[in-house]
């Protein structure tokens, strides 16, 4: 419990200082394109399948195009008054911040008719607020897989202990079939004993019957 909460303040620390986004221009099928950008404190892994979980939850599944996540006709309000196309793209930021990754987002109202600063002013300071609150949505995301993975190596432990405590079982089991087997062994033992020291003493008894 102790790493879960030391987990989130480093995640809410990290956030407050990294969590805004800003702007500038990616390329996009060799032309360069108006783009939103964010850093957050998680890998790259993990911050495309939150974005995957996030759009999937409202309905949007993507398409991959020149390494972006594209998704058609997303109506959000919180962006636009129409559907717009979303590109995201995802990437770590260096080899040295591994655990780092930039949001790269571009916007279009369908094929290559994509937001323009000038133009569309609005939508881009939109934009910027929706990668903004998107932070705290990859946190969430991020320490509830966390607590799941948790979850899951839990069970997974106690179905393995519960298979031993099954196995200890079927041990003592044996064992008290093996200490009863020990027993009838050393008892059977004495019983052929016996009977050897009988026979042997009738044997001599006859030989001393015996006429030289």
């Amino acid at each position: 419990m102790k790493k879960i909460i030391s987990l989130v303040v480093m995640v809410v620390v990290y956030t407050s200082i990294h969590a805004q986004s800003y702007t500038g221009t990616a390329d996009y099928k060799k032309m360069s394109r108006q783009a939103i950008f964010n850093e957050v404190p998680f890998t790259d892994k993990v911050t495309e399948a939150a974005i995957k979980d996030s759009l999937e939850k409202l309905g949007y599944k993507p398409k991959e195009s020149k390494g972006f996540m594209v998704y058609k006709g997303v109506n959000l309000a919180s962006l636009a008054k129409e559907p717009l196309d979303i590109y995201i793209a995802v990437e770590r930021k260096s080899r040295k911040e591994k655990e780092v990754s930039v949001i790269t987002m571009l916007l279009s109202r369908g094929e290559d008719n994509f937001i323009t600063q000038g133009a569309d002013a609005g939508i881009i300071d939109n934009a910027r607020s929706f990668l903004n609150g998107f932070t705290n949505y990859i946190d969430t995301y991020y320490l509830e897989q966390q607590i799941s993975e948790m979850e899951e190596t839990r069970i997974a432990h106690e179905k393995k202990t519960a298979g031993l405590a099954s196995d200890a079982d079927d041990l003592q089991k044996k064992k008290k079939k093996i200490e009863k087997d020990i027993e009838d062994n050393i008892k059977e033992q004495a019983d052929h004993k016996d009977a050897a020291e009988k026979h042997l003493q009738n044997m001599e008894a006859l030989k001393s019957k015996r006429k030289n």
